[in-house]
């Protein structure tokens, strides 16, 4: 969940919640449909083991860790910290440091907010790894993180991080699985899903604290992305082109529009005498 910072509020973070059916089987069929899993076309799950959700579950935790742990060390504020181990600020980004697009999303604020985005990180992230495999769920992620930091950057004035762009994404991928297969969609997930997403975005409305942009990219980057590179051993489309020609546009725009935005608050740099 993108959060702002300020080292006089109280962090509470939105609650990404629901537990679903486990996916087993091959659900395997052909395209003309019938088989033991329905109608529609076909499509496999990655049985292995979710190795990628879990490595990033790590590196979560590890840098809450290492954050935590340099703050005790130095007496940096929670603010200081987030500055200098890459959340998201306007101003910099625009003046170039257009890595803590990527940072921001593996930083967090607080133990409930590294809980709370740790736990729907585990619940979404097997699921997903198994409809899409390890590569293209980890695309995936780190495109949706990227695009819930692009929106946030461009329509919130304040610093935030997180993981909850890239976790809205999963959620995003999830609705392409229910246009791809909606019979299977609906009898394992059903309408849980819709109502989760709607939750969190009011939430995200009403609750102060809370980036909801960071939200809304990462949803957008889902969907985007999981048409961009479909299921798991999914056949190349020619429409796929299309999705990744709107993706690259979007980070274009966005950067530009960022630029324009914040570019007149940021000193020129002094030439050399």
């Amino acid at each position: 969940m993108y959060h702002r910072w300020d080292d006089n509020q109280d962090d509470r973070p939105d609650v990404i919640e629901g537990e679903y059916e486990v996916l087993d089987g091959d659900y395997k069929t052909n395209d003309s449909g019938g088989g033991a899993y329905g109608n529609g076309p076909q499509f496999m799950l990655d049985k292995r083991p979710p190795y990628v959700t879990y490595t990033i579950l790590g590196i979560n935790i590890a840098m809450w860790l290492i954050m935590t742990i340099t703050g005790l060390v130095t007496g940096m504020s929670q603010s200081e910290q987030l500055l200098l181990f890459g959340a998201k600020v306007d101003l910099l980004i625009a003046a170039g440091q257009y890595w803590r697009l990527f940072t921001a999303m593996f930083l967090h604020i607080g133990l409930a907010h590294l809980f709370f985005n740790s736990y729907a990180l585990y619940i979404y992230g097997p699921v997903v790894e198994s409809l899409f495999g390890k590569a293209k769920f980890l695309i995936l992620y780190i495109i949706s993180g990227l695009m819930g930091s692009l929106f946030s950057y461009m329509f919130s004035l304040y610093p935030a991080a997180g993981a909850s762009g890239a976790i809205f994404g999963l959620m995003g991928a999830l609705l392409y699985f229910k246009k791809v297969r909606p019979d299977i969609y609906k009898r394992v997930f059903g309408p849980t899903l819709f109502v989760i997403i709607a939750v969190n975005l009011i939430y995200g409305i009403i609750q102060p604290g809370i980036d909801n942009w960071g939200h809304i990219g990462g949803l957008i980057g889902g969907v985007l992305t999981a048409n961009a590179i479909g299921l798991y051993k999914e056949r190349f489309k020619k429409k796929q082109v299309i999705m990744w020609i709107i993706i690259i546009a979007i980070f274009i725009i966005g950067l530009r529009y960022g630029s324009l935005k914040y570019g007149r608050f940021i000193p020129p740099k002094k030439g050399f005498i």
